[in-house]
């Protein structure tokens, strides 16, 4: 089974869910912009699973397209493909040749039946791995700031990203990992809606942790399907997105309303 959510595609919102006999997975993307820059693509047979989120890099001409092209793009060349990290990085290659206008940042997620996988971002969409209690952020963003930085600097610059695909004339900033799942364990992939929509621990002006994890572990403790997950989140980061900044002791919630995409996944 195999599903393409592209954002050119998108009126509202569409998500599409499913299991094959070693992941269970749900995923969806939302319009919030008068063009939907996110898009995704979720490819399960009984050999690998391959999930991936895209995001148009707003305030650019053709970032809708962009990210279905990606989209497209990976999904073809990897679907007949073993997850290692030499296909992914080739994949990303294929799509960043196609992408001929406009920008996006990429995501992507790809296991085969035993568990093991292969995880890679250009850009500042993040993933997220759970096992247990323990929820981190596994790739650092591509981001000119992060941890350490000034509140002020932080939330004015939090939107720009140091590498994309498109053809922006340099070469692309690929952050891989690779591991394997136990039973049980969780990924969630999105675009930075997320994390801009997640708490930012704080002290003394300054950012602590700027990985949303804490408040992202809060969110989905207790919910044990990923159709419960992606539920939760979308309905968390609609209601943030209208709200106001909010303001507590080491802790800070500075809204954006935007896009939306997100995968999550577990490891049956």
């Amino acid at each position: 089974m195999e599903k393409l959510l592209l954002g050119t595609r998108i009126k509202t919102s569409e998500e599409f869910n499913g299991k094959n006999s070693f992941c269970e997975f749900s995923s969806f993307v939302r319009r919030m912009h008068e063009e939907c820059g996110d898009s995704a693509l979720v490819y399960a047979d009984e050999k690998i699973v391959i999930a991936a989120v895209f995001d148009g890099v707003s305030g650019e001409s053709g970032a809708s397209k962009a990210s279905s092209v990606a989209a497209a793009s990976i999904l073809e060349f990897l679907r007949n493909k073993a997850p290692s990290e030499k296909a992914v990085r080739e994949a990303i290659s294929h799509a960043n040749k196609n992408v001929i206008m406009g920008y996006t940042t990429a995501s992507i997620f790809m296991m085969n039946k035993s568990g093991s996988f292969v995880l890679a971002c250009v850009g500042d969409s993040p993933i997220y791995a759970m096992s247990g209690e323990v929820l981190d952020l596994e790739i650092p963003l591509g981001r000119p700031v992060g941890d350490n930085d000034s509140i002020l600097k932080f939330i004015s610059h939090r939107s720009l990203v140091t590498s994309v695909l498109g053809p922006s004339g340099v070469d692309i900033e690929i952050r891989m990992t690779k591991g394997k799942l136990k039973g049980g364990e969780l990924i969630i992939l999105a675009s930075d809606a997320l994390i801009d929509n997640l708490y930012l621990k704080t002290k003394e002006g300054y950012i602590t942790d700027s990985s949303g994890s804490e408040d992202l572990k809060e969110l989905i403790k207790g919910l044990k399907t990923p159709v419960q997950i992606t539920k939760k989140l979308a309905e968390e980061i609609e209601k943030r997105s209208r709200g106001r900044k909010i303001e507590k002791k080491g802790r800070l919630l500075d809204p954006k309303r935007d896009d939306a995409s997100i995968i999550a996944l577990r490891f049956i």
